[in-house]
């Protein structure tokens, strides 16, 4: 007599330094295609008119990645607004051309640029489906080692800060998530941090020691199976947070980094009588901006002489002085450049743009918050959710866009669907006996 066993569905493999989950495959073919979206994606090598090759990979596997979408919380109106928005910067493009300039180059461009953003995150959605978040990283770091600039712009001035620092960091931090090794990235975190340091990159090392800390947070001990709520959780962030700005500080001052790095933070504290506003006086453009015409200016307008005046004045408010060729020529020279996320979209697409800044805010706080309370939060995951709210704040979209991505795709938290819930049925074999109910 044949004897009949009990067998379980495939679990989701899940992977406890991160709290992701990938289910098997056994297609080679799938995981080949998973592999080649977070290289092509990363490298970011431009056809024409800011199409990238990454672009045309995640448009070709649109049937493929399209469904795990909706698995991932926040990720379906992500998607809708990366689509809305390009259209509201092209209608408000259209409103506005009686009194400025169309470029059509950068409607296009900008257009494009959004939109891959969110076909980039929809695709490697999917790839962190097939392989995992560790894989994921890892292809994506290689990916921006690979296509690092050299001997050129920035990155001949200053090579670590400009051209090697993200690529590195990312890379580094993914390896050791995927060797699910703490201690590797407290040690990979406080390396990086320190070469940062002496490069001359500010932000750059707070960041990282922010990292570092939040990992050790999270190594404390706990009652067993204890869970910290969101809100002292982000409490918390805020309170390590202050304390690393308020070192970081001071030692910049006491000149322990370098006397050029002294000099330009006491000429940026003096300016504005803050570190971030006086780093950063392009806060006050924004500010001038969009206070005069709040509803957005367009994806594909040339700035105006009105729109110049009114941002130097937002600037100059804060103490900065505004005549240079860097606000004419970079910030204002063929489009708007305010050097913030938020910013950027608000005034490129609209008030589609301000949604859409504010839904990554929220995510953002949402996955840090998660993983942290739960101490799954990688040191790449929390390096990345850290420079993401800095980047809204402080950086160039244009710019952003690929570690926006990479955060995005591994940090979105899973929804609880039919494939992460455990089956009520049992299973004999190949048949499945329905689960007993109560009556």
């Amino acid at each position: 007599m044949q004897t009949l066993t009990r067998q379980s569905p495939p679990r989701p493999i899940l992977d406890r330094a991160g709290g992701d989950s990938r289910f098997p495959v056994s297609s080679p073919l799938e995981h080949g295609l998973a592999a080649l979206v977070p290289v092509s994606l990363a490298v970011g090598y431009t056809v024409s008119n800011g199409v990238q090759v990454g672009h045309l990979v995640a448009l070709l596997l649109l049937p493929v990645w399209l469904s795990s979408v909706a698995r991932f919380r926040g990720a379906t109106i992500l998607l809708v607004l990366c689509v809305v928005a390009p259209v509201s910067g092209a209608v408000l493009t259209l409103l506005a051309r009686s009194d400025h300039t169309v470029n059509n180059a950068a409607l296009v461009t900008n257009s494009v640029e959004i939109i891959g953003l969110g076909m980039g995150i929809g695709a490697l959605l999917w790839s962190r489906r097939v392989l995992g978040g560790p894989w994921v990283a890892v292809l994506f770091g290689v990916g921006m080692t690979t296509g690092i600039p050299l001997g050129s712009g920035l990155g001949s001035e200053n090579p670590w800060r400009f051209a090697f620092s993200l690529p590195l960091t990312v890379l580094l931090l993914a390896i050791a998530w995927l060797l699910r090794s703490r201690a590797v990235a407290v040690i990979a975190a406080l390396g990086l941090c320190l070469v940062s340091a002496l490069n001359d990159s500010r932000a750059g090392s707070a960041m990282l020691a922010m990292t570092a800390m939040l990992i050790l947070w999270q190594m404390r001990p706990t009652a067993a199976g204890a869970r910290a709520s969101t809100i002292r959780t982000l409490l918390s962030i805020g309170v390590l947070g202050s304390i690393v700005y308020t070192v970081t500080q001071a030692v910049i001052l006491g000149g322990l980094l370098g006397e050029r790095t002294q000099e330009r933070t006491q000429a940026q504290i003096e300016t504005s009588g803050n570190l971030l506003l006086g780093g950063r006086p392009e806060a006050g453009a924004t500010f001038g901006l969009l206070t005069d015409r709040p509803w957005g200016y367009g994806s594909g307008i040339t700035p105006n002489l009105d729109d110049i005046l009114v941002a130097k004045t937002g600037m100059d408010a804060i103490g900065y002085a505004p005549n240079n060729g860097y606000v004419e020529g970079y910030m204002f020279g063929s489009s708007y450049e305010v050097h913030s996320i938020v910013g950027d979209l608000w005034i490129l697409f609209g008030l589609a743009g301000a949604v859409l800044a504010i839904i990554l805010l929220v995510v953002t706080f949402q996955s840090l918050s998660h993983h942290l309370a739960r101490r799954t939060a990688s040191a790449l995951l929390i390096w990345l959710a850290v420079r993401m709210l800095w980047n809204l704040l402080f950086s160039p979209v244009h710019s952003s866009i690929p570690l926006l991505m990479l955060f995005l795709a591994i940090g979105l938290v899973v929804r609880r669907t039919d494939e992460t819930a455990v089956p009520t049925g049992k299973h004999i074999g190949t048949i499945t006996l329905p689960a007993r109910t109560s009556r």
